[in-house]
Formats: C-alpha cells, structure tokens, sequence
C-alpha cells in the first residue's frame, strides 16, 4: 500500500521529452531527487530548467549534438543503446534497474504524441514491479499502475479530487473505499467499461484489484 503524495525521498526522476510540466511542479519534483536520467530528448527539457543530469539513455536520434555536448563536457553519462526493440523510456528504465528498485517518479510521459503516450503507459505497465513505486506526474494528475504483484494503494487527498481508475486490459474485483461512485468486486475492462472521474469524499481513498492491471490517475 502507497501513498500518492510524491515519493519518499530520496527517488530516482526520469525525465521524457513528452509535454514539460509547470516550472513549480517540475522543482517540486527535482528538489526530492537524489539523481536525474534523462530518456533520450528528454535531456532536452532538462537543460531548459538547468538541471544536473547523471545520465542520458536511448538511441539519440531526438537529442541535440549540442545538448550532447552540453552535458558530456558536465560529466554526464551518455548512454548510446542503439537497439529498436525497446523505446527510450524502457531503455532508460531498464539502466537504473540494473543498480536501483527503489522508487522512481516520471515528468514528461504525457503530452504531445498520443502514440508515444499509450506506449509510455504500456512501459510504465511492464516496468512496474521492478521498483518499489512508479509514478509519472503532469500539471493535472498523478499516474501509476495497479497489478497482481502490487494490488493496492491508499490515497492521501482532499476531498473532491477526482480519482479515475482505468483498465488496462482487464482489471477484475475492484474495490474502493471513500470515493463517491464506490466499487466493490467489480470489473472494469478495456472497451467495455472504464471508472472516469470518480470524486474523493474522505481520505485516504482505498483502490485494491484482485488481478489484471489498473491506471490509477490522482487529480493535483
């Protein structure tokens, strides 16, 4: 069981070159990390806040030479993986699981492509029982995962924040506890039924799912 606060400090923050976040959630985040990777164009967006970057993975085909430039000559790790069968988020994702599995949080997973974001959120999925949280946030919500491995989370929130619980595929006997639309042993699915804009009344907010896999999404 896990809050939705942002994660206990220190966390690893992994940022992505979807839709940069306000500068105020954006320092939040950065004050908390212990160290920042960066997927690929996602050194992009860091170099506009002027951050420290321990490391940038991916291909690099969306990256500038000059940003390249910029934080090899800082001592940032510049990491080429040129292999096509994963996407830069898992790549990045999969350099710090080989040292860490404490908890990571995400900027930039949403926005722009609509493509890049379902892939991102399908990473997010695989990649979720590698660390103790996964959570990616943007100006209005956070995101993170339910699934068999971790099936639970309490939710520290005031009420009247809008909690939307969506499969991901199938999600089978979800309960909640303090939300105003509750659910108890229910099934939601992809394409047939989905839980958009549930309301907080209490807090904290419980969501457990028996098996499947379910997006939890927390209003900021």
């Amino acid at each position: 069981t896990s809050s939705f606060l942002f994660p206990h400090s220190p966390f690893v923050l992994v940022i992505l070159g979807g839709e940069l976040p306000s500068d105020r959630l954006a320092r939040a985040l950065v004050a908390g990390a212990n160290r920042i990777v960066c997927a690929d164009s996602g050194a992009e967006h860091a170099r506009t806040l002027g951050l420290d970057v321990q490391a940038i993975v991916g291909d690099l085909d969306s990256v500038s030479e000059t940003t390249l430039e910029y934080y090899s000559s800082r001592g940032t790790s510049i990491i080429r993986v040129p292999e096509q069968e994963t996407d830069d988020f898992q790549k990045a994702l999969e350099y710090i699981a080989a040292t860490y599995s404490g908890p990571v949080a995400m900027l930039g997973l949403t926005g722009l492509r609509t493509d890049h974001l379902l892939s991102n959120l399908s990473v997010m999925l695989r990649m979720s029982s590698r660390f103790e949280s996964l959570i990616a946030y943007d100006d209005f919500a956070s995101y993170r995962f339910l699934t068999e491995l971790r099936n639970s989370c309490s939710i520290e929130c005031p009420a009247g924040t809008l909690v939307s619980l969506l499969p991901f595929g199938e999600a089978r006997q979800v309960t909640t506890a303090n939300l105003q639309y509750p659910l108890y042993r229910e099934d939601l699915s992809l394409g047939h039924r989905e839980g958009l804009s549930n309301v907080a009344t209490g807090s904290p907010v419980l969501v457990e799912i028996a098996g499947g896999a379910l997006l939890v999404t927390v209003g900021l």
